[in-house]
């Protein structure tokens, strides 16, 4: 893909994210998408053939940045100041007016369309896989307590990022940056010995 393509792709992910964070998936249309971009119809419908496909790609890229979150998180030598980095990391994303609104429409998204439940149990997979390293790892290094059950307290942690997603979609004016000491003593407090 040349650059061109590639920024081309980007301009209408991040049009269509604002149309759905705005509307969600179902009330906005390709028109509206195409209006957001700046392109016409055509050279939307050239990159995606339908909305559809622009809602696996933007599942597809979230994950990819997950997966970059996770890498560099992974790389450090310390497992609690890993999943502190993970959970800092979360709380800036779930800050994002956009975000609250556009994962509880893939989440909807993914009980009614099997293409992106694929990407979106993908990524959940992997996220609690990563976790689970990560407790894992510290349970073995004597940082996290060996007695909680890796994959419940990695499944706890992913919903406590879920829970504070929904706070701040019921409560937008929300700082969850504002939350960074309080999760991270959370953490600190259930996995350490």
């Amino acid at each position: 893909m040349t650059a061109l393509a590639d920024d081309r792709r980007k301009q209408i992910l991040a049009a269509a994210e604002r149309c759905f964070a705005r509307h969600g998936f179902h009330q906005t249309s390709m028109q509206e998408v195409c209006k957001e971009a700046e392109l016409s119809p055509g050279s939307v419908y050239r990159y995606f053939r339908s909305k559809d496909d622009i809602i696996v790609a933007m599942a597809s890229e979230h994950r990819a940045n997950t997966q970059a979150q996770f890498a560099q998180a992974l790389a450090l030598p310390n497992a609690l100041e890993a999943l502190v980095l993970v959970a800092s990391q979360v709380l800036r994303q779930i800050n994002d007016p956009a975000c609250a609104p556009l994962h509880f429409e893939c989440t909807a998204e993914a009980m009614r369309n099997p293409r992106v439940a694929e990407v979106v149990r993908r990524e959940d997979e992997e996220i609690v896989s990563a976790l689970l390293e990560l407790v894992r790892r510290g349970q073995a290094a004597g940082q996290i307590d060996p007695a909680l059950d890796p994959r419940r307290a990695s499944e706890a942690l992913v919903a406590l990022a879920d829970g504070l997603s929904w706070r701040k979609f019921l409560q937008p004016q929300t700082d969850t940056t504002g939350y960074e000491d309080t999760v991270r003593q959370v953490i600190e407090r259930f996995l350490r010995p």
